[in-house]
């Protein structure tokens, strides 16, 4: 799986897509939807032109976000 490159991507995109994917994966539980929300998630971490507050939040949920988990039950808060 590629992600984009977080400087040919805008912050406000990439948080958009991030929001639509976590509503989807909430109605799913989708282990596919998981890993790609991971990578927004990374994605933004990384992100030059993003907010600290964001990059920081998105660091920390990251790793919530790349531990299997069983069917539906979603990441670890």
């Amino acid at each position: 799986m590629r992600f984009p490159n977080p400087e040919e991507t805008r912050v406000e995109t990439l948080t958009a897509a991030l929001i639509y994917l976590m509503s989807h994966y909430a109605r799913t539980g989708c282990p596919r939807l998981a890993a790609c929300i991971a990578g927004h998630l990374q994605c933004l971490s990384r992100h030059s032109d993003a907010a600290p507050v964001l990059r920081d939040v998105c660091a920390s949920m990251y790793g919530a976000w790349t531990q299997p988990f069983g069917r539906h039950d979603g990441p670890v808060h």
